[in-house]
């Protein structure tokens, strides 16, 4: 794979994590001992209670010996580690290019119920694969991009690929894979590779981004001819401020509007900013007053839900939603289970009208979550945008699909 290939290829990935920092990740979910090895998924939730079926850790990392690999060295590293003792860590050098970790199943196992996930961390950005293989050889696809030097946390993989013959009740083999650019090594690090349930029917959630007047102006109503609501994201700073960068935002009075139309009112941030180039001092103060400006104007269910400006973030940004927010919403890929990640939330941005049908048909057929978000709805975006809601309104009519606010995440499916 050549450089721009590889960049291609990142770049629609979107920089989404997905995990838990902290004490989060600290709890092994193995049973009462944190280094047993389990060949097996383990059904404990953190209560005690157990997952549904096949949902659980299915690897921890401890035996490295259950993983074949080709064009890398998988070690152990004591240092590192989201449950057990540690993480393995594969470092791909320069010459490969690629490196696979595999695992086989002693007999197939039903995984139609679950979707996999991975806790990962890396020295530079990667975007690693897990391909889920069936008896037959058949694979559905999972992908999710990694950013440099950020915690070894969950990801939350949504689907990239299905081959038409897929059977998910007899799933052989999970295969990772770990693409570099011509000439660059890399190193990565994982842990937990576990299965989340999926919801009992497909769910979706319909977002806004940047607080623009087309938000009140186009989608409520047609959204509000089929009684969906929505979450508009919003800038404090541009609230009521006429035209900000050549266009036209919301006023507060539409900000209570869409709220009172069953509309989600949530944090962006006061400017907008590319919030890694700030101080933390900075940083934080974006992120808290704006979620106090929310606050202060009777929006404060909203104000407990996040999303990333230009879905950018480090360390200290992660930090600082965990922070101040229920739930923080970067990128991602559609058609993922129970969210492993409340500060890295995935969702899809400003999709045509292809992507969106394709997205929304996975979310049915594998009952998924995915989000989607739109920016200035004109054009395209608005001819996407109504396509998007003919789509959902035919699934939801036969009882394929359901839309949801964060609130309904926050409650019903967390991992």
């Amino acid at each position: 794979m050549n450089r721009r290939t590889y960049l291609v290829t990142a770049t629609a990935a979107s920089l989404s994590l997905a995990g838990c920092t902290g004490s989060r990740d600290s709890k092994p979910r193995n049973g009462d001992d944190p280094e047993s090895p389990s060949d097996g998924p383990s059904n404990d939730r953190p209560d005690g209670t157990e997952y549904p079926g096949a949902a659980g850790t299915a690897d921890d990392f401890e035996a490295l010996e259950r993983w074949t690999v080709t064009g890398g060295r998988l070690t152990a590293d004591p240092n590192r580690s989201v449950v057990g003792s540690q993480s393995g860590r594969i470092e791909v050098p320069e010459a490969n290019q690629t490196a696979t970790l595999a695992k086989t199943f002693p007999e197939p196992r039903d995984l139609s119920a679950v979707s996999p996930g991975i806790a990962a961390a890396t020295n530079e950005m990667v975007v690693p694969w897990l391909h889920l293989i069936d008896d037959d050889g058949n694979r559905i696809t999972h992908r999710h991009a990694v950013s440099g030097n950020l915690p070894l946390m969950r990801y939350d993989f949504g689907v990239d690929a299905v081959d038409s013959g897929f059977d998910a009740t007899r799933v052989r083999e999970v295969r990772l894979q770990v693409w570099t650019p011509d000439g660059e090594s890399r190193t990565v690090w994982f842990d937990d590779l576990h299965f989340a349930p999926m919801p009992e029917t497909g769910r979706v959630m319909i977002q806004f981004d940047d607080c623009h007047v087309t938000d009140y102006t186009e989608a409520l109503p047609i959204l509000e001819e089929y009684g969906y609501p929505a979450v508009t994201f919003v800038n404090s700073d541009y609230v009521d401020g006429g035209e900000v960068g050549g266009d036209t935002r919301l006023t507060t009075d539409h900000l209570r509007e869409l709220r009172d139309a069953g509309w989600c009112v949530a944090n962006h941030t006061e400017t907008h900013p590319r919030l890694p180039d700030l101080s933390r001092a900075e940083q934080e103060a974006e992120i808290r007053d704006s979620k106090a400006w929310l606050e202060d104007r009777g929006f404060e269910d909203g104000a407990q839900y996040f999303a990333y400006p230009f879905g950018r973030f480090d360390a200290t940004t992660i930090e600082l939603v965990d922070e101040y927010h229920a739930i923080g919403f970067a990128g991602g890929l559609p058609a993922h289970g129970h969210v492993a990640n409340t500060q890295l939330a995935p969702r899809i941005g400003d999709p045509d009208a292809d992507r969106v049908r394709t997205a929304l048909e996975r979310t049915v057929e594998l009952r998924g979550i995915t989000s989607i978000f739109f920016h200035r709805l004109e054009g395209d975006d608005l001819a996407a945008f109504e396509t998007m809601v003919e789509t959902i309104h035919e699934y939801e009519s036969r009882g394929d699909l359901e839309v949801i606010l964060p609130a309904d995440l926050e409650r019903e499916f967390l991992y």
